[in-house]
């Protein structure tokens, strides 16, 4: 086949993974310092089915809230703004991007390990005191999305890397995909988030989320979703065999940490995301 770059991919092929309005929306909203909690809830409002699942979640026993709270107005003000926005959009791709070929990969499997990896990112800043990293469960949320694109768009040659990889877990994914596509899912996957507008915050831990050495601006946020990954794949992997994702040592000195925390990232992470996955799929249960 005649190979495009990831961004002539994502050009040619938005009409695969294009994000619900509403989610630029919010992001958006939730950036604006101007904007109120009314504005926010004005916009989910307007999505009769997100906003049910919304309320059905801060009334869920996670919360525990003493009173039930039945305006997305309310919800913003007591769970705040960055939350519900990290609850909204979960919701919004999982419901917008479940239509995964069978064959290759279940489309609550792809989503339950990218909620893993969400769980994981914001574990890491919480455990590890790091500020200014709002967006890593968004960025956690969509790491992956490149895979979804090529899923959709290849799923032949998809097929046959992910047996490749079932076959021979020490295989590199990143280089299998560079040969096969001539980009990796991440970079496919960071050309996604930029062409949906997402800020640079987003797309370049994306981009490098499994070589988290070379992001420049966001080296940070890169080493925790690169950490939140190697996590994830320990707690909800997307293959069998990929719970032993190595791990870049450089990151501990990026995130001014040590290897010592990595345990205790992984309980705390395993017991956040079994309260929450049932937020997205209530008939399902953790691992």
């Amino acid at each position: 086949m005649t190979k495009l770059t990831a961004q002539q991919l994502v050009q040619n092929r938005i009409d695969l993974v294009s994000l619900p309005d509403i989610a630029l929306k919010l992001n958006k909203l939730c950036d604006d310092t101007n904007s109120t909690a009314q504005d926010i809830a004005d916009v989910i409002s307007k999505d009769a089915t997100l906003t049910t699942h919304l309320l059905q979640i801060v009334n869920s026993p996670f919360y525990n809230f003493p009173q039930q709270i039945d305006t997305i107005t309310m919800a913003i003000t007591i769970v705040g703004t960055a939350q519900l926005r990290d609850l909204a959009m979960a919701t919004l791709v999982i419901q917008k991007f479940n239509k995964i070929p069978t064959n290759l990969i279940s489309p609550e499997k792809f989503w339950r390990h990218n909620i893993a990896c969400a769980t994981a990112a914001r574990t890491i800043v919480m455990e590890l005191g790091i500020q200014q990293s709002e967006r890593v469960y968004i960025a956690g949320l969509l790491h992956d999305i490149g895979k979804l694109l090529m899923y959709l768009a290849h799923p032949e040659l998809s097929f046959e890397i992910l047996e490749l990889i079932k076959s021979n877990p020490a295989l590199n994914i990143i280089e299998l995909e560079e040969v096969a596509f001539g980009y990796s899912h991440a970079e496919l996957g960071a050309a996604l988030l930029s062409e949906w507008g997402l800020p640079d915050s987003l797309v370049e831990p994306v981009k490098f989320h499994h070589l988290p050495e070379k992001a420049t601006r966001y080296a940070t946020e890169a080493s925790v979703l690169h950490l939140a990954n190697v996590v994830a794949n320990k707690i909800e992997p997307l293959l069998p065999n990929m719970g032993a994702l190595s791990l870049d040592a450089k990151v501990w000195a990026i995130l001014n940490s040590t290897s010592d925390h990595l345990d205790d990232i992984t309980a705390v992470t395993k017991s956040l995301y079994n309260e929450t996955i049932g937020m997205f799929y209530p008939e399902s249960k953790a691992a």
